[in-house]
């Protein structure tokens, strides 16, 4: 207690106030009087208060707050109810962990002094390590348990550091030291804790021991099951927390597979013996359980996945009774619809037991007809998408029946109906066998009896006294003369609770009630609201910062101080500061959320990811590959079958000087392209949210177009415009030089087509795209234009314009099907020819490698790649064009299960020598005309996965194109050239094209 230094200390009166530990301490002092024994104690009830001060000077609330918070105020008279009130509130806030007051006389009336010690809460939490995963940092940090913002206290860090310690040696680290450094702000009263964590290498298993009874599996059997040895190799693995619980669980399948079903398996521990943990395996092996369902013809594997015992590790009737519910749902939904099925249990010897579910099959039914009548207000489609039955088809050869999925049914049509506003509908089913007199069949007919439908008479709204709701009333589905329902009650609740978190009312509550109205089937609606106190923000706080700049993280926050304190805002900025991809967490808290004041500290604790970050691939392209790498061979100019292996690599370099910007090196090395490319982004440039820069260095020497070998040298800068979330502009600059060699053509040609150009060129791409699913789109709409401009303003040596343009469209055709279709269209026209420059013999003046060039996968599936348009009259091999049109249709529909897909398509287009060329005709004229539309049917393949469709389309050219070929090699046609005695071989693509990818074609 606080020490009074005055020789004219008359007495101290001490009392103890609350139960929370705080003292008010009272002192009389009166330099006019001496002091003696008995002297009386002064009282200063009723005196004025002269003034009010806080020990120490700073406080973590504000002065403004105090002011409006504290009963005890400067001139008014002082009470000790008041000052036990004082007290009570500061508290409250959850700011202070202990305040003391002392009252003394001075000139005047008193003066009272609050002394207070603060509270301290969590801050950035943090992990040092040097050590392998697992356990990563983030792993350490979520162990210790402490939440951003939570009070802190001492006491909790004893607890923190065995629960670590615990984790690391769950994975290995054994004897493992962890020292907590605690760094204490006095700002924000946070409390910084760094988890410094030093341990020994990872140890590995060691021959584990087991024990209880191995009767039924033997300890080496067991062992092995761990999987915890090494594979070819001699010794144990490192013994990490997933591992060990992926090795007991291998045990208990095991056992699972001995139908021992009520086996337990405990890991008792892993002891340290040295450099190795020995684990000590505890086996109880259980009785033997059998479940057969003879005769039902069901799998081991859909028997295991029914009846719950093999999952509860339990024998009890309530799990046996389900499984008798989970086996008649699955065999009727394969058209075993009387499907009877009942369990018997019967004891054997040594506590053995044998369960066998007796299963009639009866028939096999198939559900042809689905009806639904008495609908007025919904249509029989709406009603069909909410319903899980589904009549006999292509995908469902049975039909999809079971009176579990009646029941669903009936309930999801009430729920439709009732959260529209039909109070009293009423859904019944009836089913009837033999439908239209066909053994087996089986038809649902479903009666809807709808009701009227109820509607608001009257909307009231009360207590919204602190925020004006007129904007917000308007949008509230439970408006005069709308539909009421529960659901729409539900989503209006939603919206104006909402509106209130916008505005920092947190502890904001509706209740609602509802009454008849004054006419049949209508409802007066009353919403009560309960705002409670405003929160605002004080200051955003942020932690965890060691290389990023706090500026960059500054412009994503959405809160500012003195504003609402807006839950939806603050994930906002989180949203922000992922978006920006140098986070690996983003956690956000409100510092003491359970305090009551009403300015609060917004905190983000960022922690930040790896700077380094490689990617590597791999993988196979399958398809008709035109010619082949060795430069003097000619044969197949229209391709033949190949694969293609391919490598990648990417190594990048996250948030750069701290501003969010990456420098990446990928490449990329197959059989027909090596390529390379430094690029340096940087997001958000000149402080624009919505635009990003990026600066690319590339080098690419590529066979894909099998008449040459393309080597380009590039620079560019790239400016991404995010406009919208459907609509991107790219503008982007190159400036590039391109070299063809090893041509495979008329040597006549060579000479000039072979010659490095230099080519600047500015483009811009827009890029809009509504798709639902850019993997695998099932409706929407993706439309790109690309405009392009070459020109000796950009130092380029050839003038031209690039214009492409795609659309591509899905529809949805009733619940199974999608048409898919695109259009691509491709000009570039050359312009300001020079005689340097001149019209080429093989009339296109643009260089070969920046032609057009189509065919194969994703273009014209009549072709193989890159092998449409204009050909060498010698030689035969692709020259490419200046205009381009690809025209692609697809039908997708389920063929096998929910996974894969089958694809009916209709490709059309080719490679055109020029604009003025494109021609929609279809018959070619002479091997030499090119200028036409090739036609191509066929039928695909797609298999679901996480990264998009496996896809196998096997094609049928209806008119390939006929060309002349040359039967010899490079050093041949040469000399045939001179000689002027080439003879042409007759060819032409082939008819059947296949290619195999992972995606859609479109």
């Amino acid at each position: 207690m606080r020490q009074v230094r005055s020789r004219y200390a008359r007495s101290i009166s001490t009392v103890c106030l609350l139960s929370f530990g705080l003292v008010l301490q009272v002192v009389a002092q009166d330099a006019s009087a001496p002091a003696g024994p008995g002297a009386e104690i002064a009282s200063f009830e009723g005196q004025r208060i002269v003034n009010v001060v806080f020990d120490p000077v700073d406080q973590p609330l504000e002065g403004s707050q105090l002011n409006a918070i504290l009963p005890v105020k400067r001139g008014e008279n002082y009470t000790a109810d008041n000052t036990r009130s004082a007290i009570q509130v500061l508290y409250a806030t959850g700011r202070y962990q202990d305040i003391q007051v002392d009252v003394s006389p001075v000139a005047g009336g008193v003066a009272v002094r609050f002394i207070t010690k603060n509270s301290w809460f969590i801050g950035n939490v943090k992990a040092s390590i040097d050590l392998a995963e697992p356990p990563n940092a983030g792993q350490i940090v979520n162990a210790s348990r402490l939440q951003l913002g939570d009070p802190f206290s001492l006491n909790e860090v004893p607890t923190a550091v065995e629960s670590i310690k615990k984790v690391l040696v769950q994975n290995g680290y054994f004897d493992p030291v962890v020292e907590p450094q605690l760094e204490y702000d006095d700002t924000y009263q946070q409390v910084n804790i760094t988890f410094a964590v030093s341990t020994r290498k990872r140890a590995h298993y060691d021959d584990p021991q087991v024990s209880g009874d191995t009767s039924v599996l033997s300890a080496k059997t067991i062992v092995k099951a761990t999987g915890w040895h090494r594979f070819l190799l001699p010794g144990y693995d490192g013994i990490t927390a997933s591992r060990t619980r992926s090795g007991i669980d291998k045990i208990r399948l095991k056992y699972e597979n001995a139908n021992r079903l009520m086996a337990t398996v405990t890991l008792v521990q892993i002891e340290q013996e040295g450099k190795k943990g020995k684990p000590e395996i505890d086996v109880v092996p259980g009785p033997r359980v059998t479940i057969t369902a003879p005769g039902s013809g069901i799998s081991k594997k859909a028997l295991r996945q029914n009846v719950p015992v093999f999952e509860e590790h339990a024998v009890d009737p309530d799990l046996l009774a389900e499984g008798v519910t989970n086996l008649r749902d699955y065999f009727e939904a394969k058209g075993y619809f009387d499907a009877e099925v009942r369990y018997r249990e019967r004891s054997e010897s040594e506590g053995a037991t044998t369960i066998t579910y007796e299963i009639e099959l009866g028939k096999r039914h198939r559900f042809v007809y689905l009806d639904i009548s008495g609908n007025k207000y919904f249509d029989d489609a709406t009603i069909r998408e909410r319903m899980f039955l589904a009549p006999k088809s292509f995908e469902l050869r049975n039909g999809r029946y079971s009176e579990a999925y009646v029941r669903r049914d009936i309930d999801a049509i009430k729920d439709l109906y009732a959260s529209n506003g039909f109070r009293d509908v009423v859904v019944t089913a009836r089913s009837q066998d033999n439908y239209k007199g066909r053994s087996g069949d089986m038809a649902e007919f479903f009666t809807i009896d709808e009701g009227t439908q109820y509607r608001v008479s009257s909307l009231v709204i009360k207590g919204n006294e602190k925020l004006d709701l007129k904007k917000t009333i308007p949008s509230l589905s439970s408006q005069e003369g709308q539909v009421f329902s529960d659901f729409n009650i539900a989503i209006d609740r939603q919206t104006i609770i909402q509106e209130y978190g916008r505005n920092g009312f947190a502890d904001a509550t509706l209740e609602w009630d509802s009454k008849p109205g004054s006419l049949p089937h209508t409802v007066d609606v009353e919403f009560v609201i309960n705002e409670g106190e405003q929160q605002f923000v004080r200051q955003v706080v942020v932690s965890g910062l060691r290389t990023t700049l706090p500026a960059l993280v500054n412009k994503q926050l959405d809160l500012n101080p003195g504003e609402p304190l807006s839950p939806s805002a603050m994930t906002d900025t989180q949203r922000k500061l992922y978006d920006l991809g140098i986070f690996s967490q983003v956690n956000m808290a409100i510092q003491n959320p359970d305090g009551d004041e009403d300015r609060k500290y917004v905190l983000y604790d960022l922690d930040e990811a790896r700077r380094y970050s490689l990617t590597v691939g791999a993988g196979l392209q399958f398809a008709r590959i035109g010619g082949s790498n060795a430069v003097t061979d000619l044969s197949d100019p229209g391709g033949a079958p190949g694969v293609t292996p391919r490598f990648s690599f990417g190594l990048s370099r996250l948030n750069l000087f701290g501003r969010a910007e990456t420098l990446t090196l990928s490449g990329v090395l197959s059989t027909l392209q090596k390529r390379a490319v430094l690029s340096y982004t940087v997001p958000k440039i000149f402080n624009q949210p919505k635009l990003d820069a990026t600066f690319s260095l590339l080098y690419d020497n590529t066979y894909d177009v099998r008449t040459f070998q393309s080597k380009r040298e590039e620079a560019s800068v790239r400016f991404t415009q995010h406009v919208s979330k459907p609509l991107t502009v790219f503008y982007n600059f190159s400036y590039r030089n391109v070299d063809a060699s090893n041509l495979k053509i008329d040597p006549l040609l060579v000479p000039l087509l072979a010659q490095s150009v230099r080519v600047g060129i500015a483009e811009v791409n827009v890029i809009q795209d509504r798709r639902d699913d850019p993997l695998d789109p099932h409706k929407g709409i993706y439309n790109t234009v690309d405009v392009g401009l070459a020109s000796k303003i950009f130092g380029s040596q050839t003038n031209f314009v690039r214009i492409l343009a795609r659309n591509a469209t899905y529809t949805r055709i009733g619940k199974k099907l999608v048409l898919a279709r695109q259009t691509q269209i491709g000009l570039q026209p050359a312009f300001n020819v020079s005689s340097a420059t001149a019209q080429t013999d093989d009339g296109d003046p643009i260089p070969l490698a920046e032609r057009f060039y189509g065919g194969g996968g994703n273009t014209q599936r009549g072709f193989p790649e890159n092998q449409a348009g204009p050909r060498d009259l010698l030689t035969g091999f692709p020259l490419g064009g200046s205009a381009l049109f690809f025209n692609n249709t697809e039908l997708r529909f389920p063929l096998y299960g929910s996974n894969i897909n089958g694809v009916l398509f209709e490709d059309m287009g080719n490679v055109y020598n020029n604009i003025s060329s494109i021609s929609f005709r279809v018959d070619q004229r002479n091997q030499s005309d090119f200028d036409y539309m090739v036609h191509a049917a066929g039928f695909g393949v797609r298999y679901k996965t996480p990264i998009g469709p496996l896809r196998l389309d096997l094609a049928y050219s209806i008119n390939p194109p006929k060309y002349n070929g040359f039967p010899g090699n490079y050093s041949q046609l040469v000399q045939c050239s001179v000689d002027n005695t080439c003879q042409a071989s007759p060819q032409q693509i082939s008819h059947f094209q296949f290619f195999f990818s992972i995606g859609q074609a479109f």
